[in-house]
């Protein structure tokens, strides 16, 4: 009876550590949404075509599996740096946990960090933080099912268009001010 006990209070404990584990990107979404310096872009997939001719079956279903994508705004134009400060703040984030590289991009004063979390066969979430050379930056994440790291490049490539009516909308939170 006694070893019962332990093996309940054992169970329960391990229950209440893996409660108390906590998403480092998720409390970072969740506490920036209450700052008044960012802003919140809730995204859908479908903003993005893609030349589906040119796609397998399998990356379409991974794809098709994307709903949406969360993206934070740093808007506090203000102070260069508190904006260099929030701006580490949110690549550590990065290098905090068990994300993995899956590519830079800079580009015209524009760069770009993607990593993702998971095994490269089955992601199960990619983070992707872009600054400009005034450090405004955003932090974004897109969740999918079993997503493959050479179907996601592959995919890229066949970027079709940009859905302008969609793109608009969220552009328009940027003239804000």
């Amino acid at each position: 009876m006694k070893s019962f006990k332990n093996l309940s209070l054992l169970f329960f404990f391990a229950i209440f550590l893996s409660a108390c584990h906590t998403d480092p990107v998720e409390n970072y979404f969740v506490e920036a949404t209450e700052s008044p310096d960012f802003f919140v872009l809730n995204i859908p997939a479908n903003i993005i075509t893609f030349d589906e001719s040119e796609l397998d079956a399998e990356t379409l279903r991974q794809i098709h599996s994307i709903k949406k994508m969360n993206v934070l705004v740093y808007k506090n134009n203000k102070d260069i740096h508190q904006k260099k400060e929030k701006f580490e703040e949110a690549k550590r984030l990065l290098h905090s946990g068990d994300f993995k590289l899956l590519t830079k991009i800079k580009n015209e004063g524009y760069q770009v960090l993607l990593t993702y979390d998971g095994l490269p066969d089955k992601i199960e979430e990619i983070i992707f933080l872009g600054k400009d050379k005034q450090f405004n930056f955003l932090l974004g994440r897109i969740k999918g099912k079993d997503l493959n790291v050479n179907n996601i490049l592959k995919a890229l490539k066949h970027v079709q268009k940009v859905n302008r009516t969609q793109a608009e909308s969220v552009l328009q939170i940027f003239k804000q001010p």
